[in-house]
């Protein structure tokens, strides 16, 4: 932080609170308490595993938010230097898990049918206003809290007040890959059940007939899921990069079936 071109005004550090999204939104909250009488602009996330990959990140983030109607900037997520073959591997396989470096700043709105964004809170620059106006985070998700919170931010979006998400040109975070297939299985199931949680709340989220009616529906999709698991391993498939193609994708395969447990789990733990 210290080497960076532009420095923050404040600095608020969150610890031992959970989930994401109620940590986000107390360091929110703690420098608007702050500050009453000099309210900032913009909150910069950073999460705690991640590096700034230069020293003119923030600046670069900073500059993209001027633009007419960028409401947030993100930055890529790239591997550190010191990155095993394993992580190589997961990034490689795995969507999501790293962010290519654009040169110039790039529109990434979360808008249907996939509601894909390159762009996550590892690092990013949140309009104040914006923030405020969506009421900040859901604190209740156990994961997907970025894509949730995201996809409201872009709802606010008129022809007179446009709000748009940006990835920032030449603007990156070091930041690790799972490092062993445990944690790989423990992050994807996590998103699992937070994406349970999210098409709970808003039925539009749900994928390939993932919106259970009743256990019998939800064990026949689990079944075909299981099914398709050595498929995948050839055939790789992502909602965030619909595209079928031939590839040796084992990682992905295991990643995609570790969410599907998640999910049936979340599904049927927030339903009641």
């Amino acid at each position: 932080m210290a080497a960076q071109t532009m420095q923050p005004s404040q600095v608020v550090i969150v610890y031992r609170q959970a989930p994401n999204g109620y940590a986000r939104n107390v360091g929110a909250y703690r420098v608007s308490d702050s500050a009453p009488h000099d309210p900032v602009d913009w909150y910069l996330f950073l999460d705690d595993d991640a590096v700034f990959g230069h020293p003119e990140c923030i600046e670069r983030l900073y500059l993209a938010t001027c633009q007419p109607g960028v409401a947030i900037a993100g930055a890529a997520r790239v591997l550190p230097a010191d990155a095993s073959p394993f992580e190589h591997a997961v990034a490689q396989q795995v969507a999501r898990i790293v962010n290519p470096v654009v040169p110039i700043d790039t529109r990434t709105n979360p808008d249907p049918p996939h509601y894909s964004c390159s762009i996550t809170t590892t690092c990013c620059l949140v309009s104040r206003r914006v923030f405020e106006a969506v009421g900040g985070f859901d604190p209740t998700l156990t994961r997907g809290v970025d894509t949730e919170f995201f996809v409201r931010v872009r709802q606010l979006h008129r022809a007179d007040a446009p709000v748009h998400l940006v990835q920032a040109g030449n603007a990156w975070v070091t930041h690790h890959a799972p490092l062993t297939m445990a944690a790989l299985w423990h992050k994807h199931y996590a998103y699992g059940m937070g994406h349970a949680q999210e098409v709970r709340r808003d039925p539009r989220r749900a994928r390939a007939g993932n919106n259970f009616r009743s256990r019998l529906q939800a064990a026949v999709w689990l079944l075909l899921r299981t099914f398709l698991v050595p498929i995948h391993c050839f055939i790789p498939f992502s909602f965030s990069d619909p595209r079928w193609r031939f590839a040796w994708s084992p990682l992905k395969a295991y990643a995609s079936y570790a969410s599907a447990l998640g999910y049936i789990d979340g599904w049927y733990r927030h339903g009641h």
